[in-house]
């Protein structure tokens, strides 16, 4: 929601005793890759049970400002481990966070581009972000603009789910939550393309990876962004799945990340659906220890020197069977499991949105007042023209609808709104389509 969150957990869990806060030990379950630097190739994954404790917690403004030549701020708090005990970290250590951030972001930026080049998919909605007064009401609004930080925190999250995806359907191939995006809806797919195509917008839609390049060769970020808004439609939404539930392998994909497999396992504090992934990995550390199961050809081969490589001996249990019945709901359970999951996911995502939506109103509202007119002039993109009417999206405010003309204008072409006053509807032709008008 804009004015707060509202978590999964009590607050004593998930900002707390659950929450990587730095100078502190915390467990946790740990995916560890040793990775080509040149390439940014995975050559080996560990999957285990680890202590951490953090250096410093960084938002994305603190990587960026080091991302792009700057320094960690003196009042950011850093720490070190000095023989048993936490002090302030030194300026060296400060140092050593910078590089590897740095590091990380190199990285990143190779494993992002191999991965676009390999036929991913993505698709940006605008969103929102408000400044809000003391009294919780919206004073401004602005795009919020996805960072270099954000980009390689999404690639090392992107792999951490997909390892962990390979890891617990390799042990455990018909009790594991996985979660899969579907191909688009052929038919509005189509419907969508030959809008654009009249427009003279080419879109190929024979690949996720094919949509993604017809995208990027549109050079006008406008425009780009109308079409990536109309291709929103025809796309499904990701769902959670029991690998129980669906007997064809080619249906675990994920179609907008070309993944063979996907899951979610790098946030159980807010989703509960990590939780259960987060339980089978235990249960398969229980019964293979940090081993990669069998020969699995989403899995590196395990061979580094620098991880120890631990005997199939868990805290629980090393039967198969034993382990399933403590920690893994049975195969039918978890079909239940990603149906509720999915749920509650579409719900909190409506819910999110309808409070994006009600403090735009509201600023919009506050903003006109102030202003004395009837409304805020935007620039909007006609993206369909009807006999009833016009479908736009305006990229200022992510705000998509329909102009009804008969609602709007009289027979002298006059919009009038809500208080009497008239204002001009002025309309022309340009490739594409552009209308400006009053909100």
């Amino acid at each position: 929601m804009v004015q707060r969150a509202y978590p999964m957990l009590p607050a004593v869990l998930c900002e707390d005793l659950c929450s990587l806060n730095p100078g502190v030990d915390r467990l946790a379950f740990s995916v560890m890759w040793e990775i080509e630097p040149e390439s940014a190739t995975v050559c080996s994954t560990w999957f285990g049970r680890t202590v951490i404790s953090s250096a410093c917690k960084l938002s994305y403004d603190d990587a960026q400002h080091v991302i792009d030549g700057g320094h960690l701020a003196d009042s950011l708090a850093c720490f070190e481990h000095t023989g048993v005990r936490v002090a302030p970290a030194s300026q060296q250590r400060r140092s050593d966070i910078e590089a590897s951030v740095l590091w990380f972001f190199r990285l990143s930026k190779i494993m992002r581009k191999r991965r676009f080049d390999e036929g991913a998919l993505s698709l940006h909605s605008v969103r929102l972000s408000f400044d809000l007064d003391d009294n919780g009401q919206p004073i401004g609004c602005r795009t919020y603009d996805i960072k270099d930080s954000n980009r390689l925190i999404e690639e090392f999250m992107l792999l951490a789910n997909m390892s962990v995806a390979a890891r617990i359907e390799a042990c455990f191939p018909d009790a594991a939550l996985l979660r899969r995006h579907s191909p688009p809806l052929e038919r509005r797919l189509d419907e969508v393309c030959r809008q654009l195509s009249h427009s003279g917008i080419d879109i190929d839609t024979q690949s996720a990876g094919a949509i993604s390049r017809s995208i990027q060769d549109i050079s006008d970020p406008a425009i780009r962004y109308t079409v990536e808004e109309m291709l929103i439609s025809p796309m499904q939404r990701a769902a959670y799945f029991s690998t129980h539930a669906v007997a064809d392998r080619n249906d675990y994909r994920h179609y907008a990340l070309n993944a063979p497999l996907y899951t979610h396992f790098t946030s159980p504090i807010r989703r509960y659906a990590d939780v259960v992934v987060h339980r089978t990995l235990e249960a398969s550390l229980a019964v293979y220890g940090n081993h990669v199961a069998a020969e699995h050809p989403l899995l590196p081969p395990y061979f580094s020197p620098y991880f120890p490589q631990t005997a199939a001996a868990g805290s629980l249990t090393t039967s198969v069977n034993d382990a399933r019945a403590v920690l893994i709901p049975k195969p039918e359970a978890i079909a239940g499991i990603a149906h509720q999951c999915n749920l509650r996911k579409d719900a909190a995502k409506k819910a999110q949105e309808a409070s994006s939506t009600l403090f735009l109103v509201n600023y919009l509202t506050a903003a006109a007042l102030r202003m004395d007119t009837p409304g805020v002039i935007t620039q909007a993109i006609v993206t369909k023209v009807k006999e009833n009417g016009i479908s736009f999206v305006t990229p200022m405010f992510g705000v998509d609808g329909i102009i009804y003309m008969d609602r709007m204008a009289d027979r002298k072409g006059q919009v009038v709104s809500t208080d009497g006053r008239k204002w001009k509807l002025n309309m022309w032709s340009v490739k594409p389509a552009s209308l400006l008008r009053s909100l």
